[in-house]
């Protein structure tokens, strides 16, 4: 007897638990609190991947955070404009 291939990965993937899951991330926890899951996470799925794997993961998530990050208004209209105000 043979057993089937063991897998993580499923054939689609459930966006309505995920959304879930990141709205009570947002709802319960602090900032620094979300900081420290996402290291954890980070490093849990660090230990499940090869080295171009992880390698991806960490630009992806390069990408991510600069897409997301936090521009003070004052910089913003700065950037916009093209002047700096350093």
């Amino acid at each position: 007897m043979t057993q089937g291939s063991r897998t993580t990965e499923s054939e689609s993937r459930d966006n309505a638990t995920i959304r879930d899951i990141m709205n009570q991330i947002k709802d319960r926890l602090t900032v620094p609190d979300r900081a420290t899951l996402a290291v954890g996470l980070v490093g849990h799925l660090a230990t499940m991947m090869n080295g171009r794997q992880a390698e991806k993961l960490i630009g992806q998530l390069i990408e991510e955070i600069e897409r997301v990050q936090d521009v003070p208004p004052a910089r913003r209209t700065a950037d916009a404009s093209g002047d700096t105000a350093e």
